[in-house]
């Protein structure tokens, strides 16, 4: 009998598998994107799909003819808030001429609301309270959740806060108020799918049309078996599931899946993009409205100054936090930077959102630079440049159930790939560098595995010195570890040989390829190839 090629491929020892190139894994992705066994189709990421460009939104008011001054020392928060709530009526962009805007209060973005400057080194926004300062503590256990959630631009629905301005928790489970929040249950799927298909078989159609965003819904059985196909290679079965109770029921009833509908017929609904996981009758998926969500905000041409103190305690972050999207879908930052933040840019429970041109500097210490979390699907995070910082927890992160994200072109002075734990999957990092200088990566044991199936670190360039001043260098760790990253692929990594630690996951070979390691590969930027192939398009 002969094997077909992907089945041939995953027989090989890693030794073997490094033979392979960059070249001869595209041919093979190229042949079915949709399934192939180690490299995620992630050309859906970002704003639209990557099918369109973003929009230049209208411009509705201009904050200096509301009243802004802009000269560094008034206090403007009263008028950004009024013009945000102005262009909220119509739809488009508070224009914000040149000048540096004094704020004293974190900004909520709704729908249709695009802050715009004139550029980063004309339009600065200097805010003077941290969102301890704006909103209150919140506090996880002994720890501050600002230290990986909320931002002073806040991109998400206002249903999160209170009469009081405060954060309410309606819940115990670990971090429930950040997730998805679906609406009624439409239909429930009632045929099994395998990744990569495009359609499902629902109980009715009802209430479904194209172009509606739905919550395609998967029970989370105790069993682990939900979380078994997400790590996606049998030695993962090894795993000490019991002891990943954060991402296990009761803690994550659900994985929620937010996409959009191409097309109803019958009962048969064509999604917009392919689905990412089987879908079994045990985990029992249905379709729910996709409840409350911010879409087409963003946030443009300007700098964020933030002043966060120079050290800070792990997980005791006071909140200078940059911009976050929160349940946002098609939604934006470009050509922005963000300076002197604990976490500046965020991503929780964010659909299809995109941040490009994004310089982000110091000298403050950050917690995560840059992270995508709490089920966050199919973002994309472009042209990015981290410098002139003392030191980084951790770097660019994926973590608890996260899929479909992309970070490309990028360059790192100090922090490393922080996956994170809680099983994040089908993530692509490509033609990034970085001095892999950082405490190291993060995530609680009770979070489960370090990362899921098919990752993909194509053409990587580890170089630490580049690096403006000394801190903890990690070599190849978290990177370049082909026994940690099940049906992984790692492609012209350079800099640093592979490191065969299986670090926070099960112990044993797992399908990882391994291909022009030490030099370029052909294709330089792996996911720009991938919209080109599916659109014709370039980012």
């Amino acid at each position: 009998m002969r094997l077909p090629l992907f089945t041939a491929l995953l027989l090989l020892p890693i030794t073997t598998l490094s033979a392979q190139t960059s070249q001869s894994l595209w041919d093979a992705y190229r042949k079915d994107p949709d399934r192939h066994p180690t490299i995620p189709n992630n050309s859906y990421a970002g704003v639209f799909r990557g099918e369109r460009p973003i929009p230049a939104a209208p411009v509705i008011t201009n904050v200096r003819t509301l009243g802004a001054k802009g000269d560094g020392k008034s206090d403007d928060t009263a008028v950004f808030k009024a013009a945000i709530k102005e262009t909220a009526d119509k739809g488009g962009a508070v224009l914000i001429p040149a000048g540096t805007y004094v704020l004293s209060s974190h900004l909520v973005l709704p729908s249709r609301v695009v802050l715009r400057g004139e550029g980063p080194d004309k339009t600065i926004l200097k805010f003077t309270k941290s969102l301890n300062g704006s909103v209150g503590s919140t506090l996880e256990g002994q720890s501050s959740a600002w230290s990986w959630t909320g931002g002073v631009i806040w991109i998400g629905p206002d249903d999160l806060f209170g009469p009081d301005g405060k954060i309410i928790k309606d819940s115990s489970r670990v971090q429930a108020w950040e997730y998805w929040r679906p609406g009624a249950e439409l239909a429930t799927v009632t045929a099994a799918a395998k990744r990569g298909d495009h359609q499902i078989t629902v109980s009715r159609a009802t209430g479904l049309s194209a172009g509606q965003l739905i919550v395609l819904t998967m029970e989370n059985p105790s069993d682990a078996s939900l979380l078994k196909h997400i790590a996606g290679h049998s030695a993962m079965d090894a795993y000490n599931w019991k002891s990943a109770t954060w991402i296990l029921p009761p803690n994550t009833p659900q994985f929620l899946w937010p996409v959009e509908i191409k097309a109803v017929q019958g009962n048969t609904v064509t999604l917009a993009q392919p689905l990412r996981l089987d879908i079994r009758p045990e985990w029992k998926a249905a379709v729910r409205a996709a409840g409350t969500y911010v879409s087409y905000a963003g946030v443009e041409d300007l700098a964020i100054s933030l002043s966060a103190p120079m050290d800070h305690q792990h997980l005791k972050c006071s909140g200078w936090n940059g911009v976050l999207f929160q349940r946002a879908y098609n939604c934006w930052a470009r050509n922005i930077r963000i300076t002197g933040a604990e976490n500046p840019l965020l991503f929780v429970a964010a659909k299809n959102c995109t941040a490009q041109g994004i310089k982000i500097e110091g000298p403050q210490m950050h917690h995560h630079t840059i992270a995508m979390r709490v089920m966050s699907h199919d973002n994309l995070v472009r042209d990015f440049d981290i410098r002139r910082m003392d030191k980084v927890w951790h770097g660019i992160n994926i973590e608890w159930l996260s899929s479909g994200n992309v970070y490309s072109q990028g360059y790192m002075e100090k922090g490393t790939f922080d996956s994170h734990r809680a099983l994040s999957f089908d993530l692509i990092r490509t033609d990034i560098t970085l001095s892999n200088q950082a405490n190291g990566p993060g995530g609680a044991g009770a979070a489960g595995p370090f990362i899921g199936a098919r990752v993909a670190h194509w053409n990587i360039r580890i170089d630490p010195s580049i690096s403006q001043g000394s801190q903890k260098y990690n070599g190849a760790d978290y990177i370049f570890m082909p026994l940690t990253f099940p049906m992984g692929t790692f492609v012209g990594i350079t800099g640093a040989p592979a490191s065969n630690a299986a670090y926070a996951t099960a112990p044993g070979e797992k399908g990882a390829v391994v291909a022009d390691t030490g030099k370029e590969p052909s294709i330089k930027d792996l996911y720009a190839e991938q919209l080109k192939l599916r659109t014709g398009r370039t980012p």
